[in-house]
């Protein structure tokens, strides 16, 4: 049986020298990568001030009108720093809107994350009132079936 040779036998000193590999690429990627995040990371820092919430008197009017939430739906509570949406609940005396539609576009528009929509949607009224906070904004609700649910949507001043 004879050995197979998958090329010709070079003697290592007839080899041609390897090109020596751009060594300044990685680090170069590296800090351009680098780079990059804190720039990226500094512009979200800077824009993170209360110019970019989404709660101003101005805002919300222009949201309510967009929707067409009814007067009984909402109240702009601190000149616009925050609101309070209202639905209705099975008692005949219990303010608050019906119109469900207009409910969900406001928190779509105020830009309530889906996550915490879900959130205020399983809240039963043994849980209690309820928190959570996003982007600046922090909101707090409740759910009772007599009342509906009641959900206070506030600039978070903690920060």
């Amino acid at each position: 049986m004879q050995p197979t040779f998958e090329g010709p036998i070079v003697p290592p000193e007839m080899q041609r020298p390897r090109k020596a590999q751009n060594r300044w690429v990685l680090p170069a990627a590296g800090g351009l990568a680098v780079g990059l995040a804190l720039g990226l990371g500094l512009g979200a820092a800077t824009t993170n001030g209360a110019s970019s919430s989404p709660i101003s008197e101005k805002k919300l009017n222009e949201m309510i009108a967009s929707c067409g939430i009814t007067s009984d739906g909402f109240n702009i509570l601190d000149g616009g720093a925050a609101i309070e949406l209202d639905t209705k609940g099975q008692e005949s005396f219990d303010s608050g809107t019906s119109d469900y539609v207009a409910y969900i576009c406001m928190l779509n528009e105020i830009g309530v994350p889906e996550t915490t929509q879900q959130k205020i949607g399983r809240t039963r009224a043994l849980d209690g009132t309820q928190t959570d906070s996003w982007d600046g904004l922090t909101a707090s609700w409740s759910y009772h079936p007599d009342s509906g649910s009641n959900i206070l949507i506030e600039k978070d001043n903690s920060k």
